[in-house]
């Protein structure tokens, strides 16, 4: 009889118990650095509604595929902490968290916390988490090399974290993809309810938060 724990409880115990509350811990630092940075920023630094091919960030129009390839793109980016002794990834965090805190910032001075909200929250509970995922990939693999270098272990990487990797890395990849759609689909829908104000230019900059 087999008595190994099955594939849900090992990726749990192996890549997400440890390593998604160091990369939670590094983004929610970073956003309330970024956040304190935005009383520095003046409200204009969010483009007006229609301007949102101009934004370095963004593509020039807010597709669930758009949103999925820019994001997908983001976590590769964050993914190469598996090569860089999770440098890649921790730098990503930051930036993400950074930026995340910028715009949250900025929007407050032009809208409501309930629009603000209304426009993170519905593909942010789902994007945040792939974006964790994704960073625990990167941090574990970091920390397994420098364990090696240092002589701690014996084998670099196995079979089995590479099968292990992989199914987070698609299960991220999915919820990126039901991410981009509610955010692409149903965000302006939502965040509209709640004011009479163009959101088209706000939303388009707090689509940027999850970026390389």
């Amino acid at each position: 009889m087999d008595d190994r724990p099955g594939l849900p409880a090992r990726l749990f115990h192996r890549w997400l118990l440890r390593y998604v509350p160091v990369a939670a811990l590094i983004l929610f630092a970073s956003v309330l650095v970024g956040y304190g940075f935005a009383s520095q920023i003046p409200a204009e630094w969010l483009q007006n509604p229609g301007t949102t091919g101009e934004n370095p960030f963004m593509p020039a129009e807010l597709t669930t595929l758009s949103l999925t390839i820019n994001n997908l793109g983001a976590l590769l980016v964050m993914a190469l902490g598996a090569v860089s002794l999770g440098a890649m990834t921790v730098l990503s965090l930051v930036l993400n968290g950074l930026l995340i805190g910028v715009v949250v910032g900025i929007a407050l001075k032009q809208v409501s916390p309930v629009v603000v909200a209304a426009l993170i929250v519905p593909h942010g509970l789902i994007e945040v988490p792939a974006l964790l995922i994704v960073a625990a990939v990167g941090l574990r693999f970091g920390w397994q090399t420098i364990q090696y270098i240092r002589g701690r272990t014996d084998g670099l990487v196995t079979g089995q974290d590479l099968r292990e990797a992989g199914w987070l890395l698609v299960t991220a990849a999915v919820l990126i993809v039901i991410a981009a759609y509610i955010e692409a689909n149903l965000t302006l829908e939502i965040a509209s309810r709640y004011t009479d104000t163009n959101l088209s230019g706000v939303a388009a900059d707090q689509a940027a938060i999850v970026s390389p």
